[in-house]
């Protein structure tokens, strides 16, 4: 007999963003209504074992009562169940094809007010070949494919792949993904009717081996900015972009980060940059995210001078602006003027202007636009004949140098040909505006340092302005590497500067305490706070300069993980769960690796689609390595069928019950349940056994044995018939026997035939055989178990028959009838032979007795041996004894001295 289906709420994992399958099939309809409806599929396809089909009643579940019965393709009742508001709708599972019977009535208060049965028809569906993880390998695009395609009727399945947005991907069994993130699988058959019929559902994620997300300084930047990447891992990596209109990818190098000067970001539009790291566990298989930023427009502007000032003293220039593009606000600094929201053409103009540089700012979309303008005179005061005393100033350039640290600024330096002079300055840059500034008091010279870079040096003594310098200060190129700005440090941290030079490496620690090395080799980082890098060249003679980096580091908190069994389900689906202490999931990079070393997930619940060992290692984002050790596990084949062994004895009339004993794997059951039916074929529950593997009953009839699994799920059943037993004949043995004590030999008993005996002398099991010869005096007991297993005892009791007294004389006297020799015996012997032998050892005398008369004289001797008497002196006798029933014989011999 088998009852495998069940109902029951069943954990079936299929969330998205969460690896695993699905093979639950819900109705379109599960509204509560007035009217009652039996809706639910009529077709499932069983996967992974089973299916689970959803059924509801509709009606009115506040009052109405639903009666459930399920019955399989040969009418066997499997499921029949009564109850309110809990079964209006109900899961039942299957787990073997074929067709069954799904049939519901409803009562309201008194009245059926619905009947309906709905035929139900399971298949096998088809295995599904979707992998819970895929590794994306730089751009390759991976393929992923939903079922075998050798799969039965395999050209009717319909296949829908969408995306975690929901976005159809694909419509085929096979698809190629070159996007990391979720992808969902919906695949099903098409009736006849339209409908989806043995719905299958599941998920996979697709994604690099590494867990790092790609950073940028500024999401928006504007044209002649510069912006920074890197990441939020300190991982080294090749580095690559991919500019507006392009559809390739140009290396940027190998670095920690790395920063996109304004020429290489000229072109507004959207930029894609991608990093690339290779992870150890995987070296053929890159890790490859990607981000984007925008390049806005920058604001655009002509600008044309229309008349000169006159001389440095008059303000009568004028200029005008024209926008080549709507401009948010134009800003001229020295005038302090403000126009805003000037439109594309519009022209902007200023007048009664004296000579000197005028700063002109534009803004649009967020972005500045800073210009300058020489606003010169058209008699500067070198060729003014009315200033014949002004001289232009000598001006001295000084680069820059290195210093120990990195690089000193470099200077300007005017000298005033005509001496002591008073006046201001101002030094602006190109593209930056105003750099410095300051007055000249009684000074003949003026020394301004300044970092390499363009600038335009404006000079003013006694208010005359002198014709503008534009003048470029050298810069010292700097030693080149990269290092992250900021670490997070597990226990420890090992620190390699990337660089393509020859360099040595001067590591700060936050203690103060400072370690050299070179290129190439690593700094082992453990304290928390501020680390200062230093690159120097390793040649002293190199042009470069050394430069210094700072790394923030701080020490990530201390965490632990486990692992539990977290769900599972009765078709042996199995969930794991990543228990984390110390963080959170979304703070960890969690990844469950089968025993080829593949990564199977990536979540802190892992779905098991086969067994075998696997193993779980658990990591905290945005950090270094963190040295724990993974949490090796295996995942055993699920016993989803037990063998239930059933035993039982027949009713016997002592003491009137039978012992029905289960013997199963109980490293699988924890729970068993017992179900009574009588001869009629009624049933009744049995609870008061319930967890019970061994009952004793006193009624004739089937007992049905059901036993479940730790979570619930049945396993497996059986039953057993218990009936009466006709066997009822007693042993037949005697009140009494006799056993020689001597001999240790008793009767042959015979009780009659049984299944089983068990003699008994006293408390002591002394035979376990159908016949038993007792050999000591004493009282016995014997248990018989009939082929019935009904149990029968007697007693008995022994008595020994061979324990006897023998008197015979040591001397006799001839010629002297009171003094001849004579044997007595006491009960026990049956018959005895006399032997008398003499000093030579002849025999001289034999007497045979086969009837002995007990404690009277009998083989009486006179001493006469052969006609005449002996001659006196010592003789050996022997009396020989035995009792044939027990086989028992025994030989006396002493001694006899004849006198006269």
């Amino acid at each position: 007999m088998w009852s495998w289906l069940i109902i029951l709420f069943a954990f079936i994992p299929s969330l998205d963003g969460k690896s695993g399958y699905n093979t639950e099939i819900l109705p379109s309809n599960l509204s509560v209504q007035a009217d009652p409806l039996l809706v639910g599929p009529e077709n499932l396809c069983i996967v992974f074992g089973g299916v689970v089909g959803t059924y509801s009643g509709g009606g009115d579940p506040n009052t109405d009562v639903y009666s459930w019965l399920v019955t399989d393709s040969q009418g066997q009742e499997i499921f029949n169940r009564t109850g309110g508001r809990q079964f209006e709708t109900i899961k039942v599972s299957f787990n073997q094809t074929g067709a069954y019977s799904i049939s519901l009535s409803v009562r309201r208060n008194s009245a059926t007010i619905y009947s309906q049965t709905l035929a139900i028809n399971v298949q096998q569906g088809p295995s599904l070949a979707l992998l819970p993880d895929y590794l994306l390998c730089g751009d390759t695009p991976t393929e992923i494919t939903a079922i075998d395609p050798s799969t039965p009727n395999f050209q009717n399945y319909n296949f829908i792949w969408t995306d975690i947005g929901e976005n159809v991907v694909g419509t085929t069994n096979s698809i190629f993904v070159s996007q990391e993130g979720f992808y969902k699988i919906e695949l099903f058959l098409q009736g006849n009717n339209g409908v989806q019929e043995c719905l299958i559902t599941g998920s996979t994620y697709v994604g690099p081996s590494l867990d790092f997300e790609p950073t940028v300084s500024k999401s928006t930047v504007c044209q002649g900015e510069s912006v920074t990447l890197g990441t939020d891992t300190p991982l080294a990596g090749e580095w690559f972009l991919q500019t507006p209109g392009s559809t390739t990818f140009e290396s940027l190098g190998s670095s920690f980060s790395v920063t996109l000067d304004a020429d290489q970001i000229q072109a507004p539009g959207i930029y894609t940059a991608k990093f690339r790291a290779n992870d150890p566990e995987f070296a053929d298989c890159p890790s490859e995210r990607k981000i984007t930023f925008e390049v806005n427009e920058t604001p655009k502007i002509n600008i044309q001078i229309i008349e000169k000032p006159d001389n440095c003293a008059e303000p009568n220039g004028s200029f005008s602006v024209i926008a080549l593009n709507t401009l948010d606000s134009l800003i001229v600094v020295e005038t302090q003027l403000l126009v805003p929201n000037v439109f594309s053409g519009q022209q902007v103009t200023l007048s009664n202007l004296k000579p000197q540089l005028y700063t002109i700012a534009v803004y649009s979309n967020g972005c500045e636009f800073i210009t300058l303008l020489d606003l010169e005179s058209k008699q500067p005061p070198i060729i003014n004949p009315s200033t014949p005393d002004i001289q232009l100033p000598t001006y001295i350039l000084t680069p820059e140098t290195c210093s120990e640290s990195g690089v000193n600024p470099g200077s300007v330096e005017l000298t005033f040909a005509q001496g002591l002079v008073n006046g201001e300055y101002r030094i602006l840059s190109p593209g930056v505006g105003l750099i410095s500034q300051g007055t000249i008091t009684n000074q003949g010279s003026l020394t301004v340092p300044l970092r390499g870079g363009r600038y335009l040096f404006e000079l003013k003594i006694d208010g005359c302005t002198y014709p503008v310098e534009d003048f470029t200060i050298e810069s010292k190129p700097l030693v080149s590497f990269d290092a992250p700005a900021d670490i997070t440090i597990c226990q420890t941290f090992d620190l390699i500067p990337e660089t393509s030079e020859d360099l040595i490496f001067r590591l700060t620690y936050p203690d103060q305490s400072v370690q050299t090395l070179g290129t190439g080799e690593a700094f082992t980082l453990s304290q928390g706070g501020e680390y200062i890098l230093r690159g120097v060249p390793a040649d002293p003679n190199s042009n470069l300069c050394p430069r210094e980096q700072k790394i923030n580091a701080r020490l990530a908190r201390d965490f632990s993980f486990g692992l539990t069994l977290f769900e599972e389900d009765c078709f042996g689906n199995q969930v794991y769960k990543a228990d984390l202490t110390g963080l959170t999931p979304e703070e960890a990079s969690i990844r469950w690796i089968n025993s080829e070393g593949v990564i199977v997930g990536r979540n802190e619940l892992f779905f098991s689609t086969a067994v075998g060992d696997y193993s779980l290692i658990v990591q905290p984002l945005q950090s270094g390595f963190c040295p724990k050790n993974p949490i090796f596990f295996t995942v055993e084949p699920p016993i989803l069928q037990v063998d239930v062994n059933m035993e039982a004895n027949k009713i016997c009339p002592t003491p009137g019950t039978s012992t029905i004993e289960v013997s199963t794997n109980m490293d699988a059951v924890l729970q068993i349940e017992w179900i009574f039916f009588d001869d009629a074929g009624n049933r009744r529950d049995l609870p008061e056994f319930e967890g019970q593997f061994e009952i004793t009953v006193s009624e004739t009839g089937n007992y049905e044995a059901v036993v479940y699994n730790r979570i619930g799920c049945e396993i497996g059943r059986n039953f057993i018939l218990v009936e009466n037993s006709d066997l009822l004949t007693l042993p037949s043995l005697e009140d009494e026997y006799g056993v020689c004590s001597k001999g240790k030999r008793g009767p042959a008993l015979n009780p009659g035939v049984y299944a089983e005996y068990f003699w008994y002398f006293g408390e002591q099991l002394v035979s376990q055989d159908p016949i038993f010869a007792p050999r000591e005096a004493g009282d016995y007991s014997l248990k018989v178990i009939t082929e019935d297993g009904c149990e029968f005892f007697d007693t008995f009791n022994t008595y020994d028959a061979c324990s006897f007294d023998v008197r015979m004389p040591t001397a006799m006297v001839l010629g002297d009838p009171s003094k001849n020799f004579q044997v007595y015996l006491s009960e026990g012997v049956t018959e005895a032979e006399l032997f008398i032998f003499n000093r030579g050892g002849n025999l001289i005398h034999f007497e045979k007795a086969l009837e002995i008369p007990f404690e009277q004289a009998f083989l009486k001797w006179d001493g006469v041996s052969f006609g005449k008497l002996i001659p006196v002196g010592t003789y050996v006798v022997k009396l020989k004894v035995r009792n044939p029933l027990y086989d028992y014989e025994e030989v006396i011999t002493s001694s006899l001295l004849v006198i006269e």
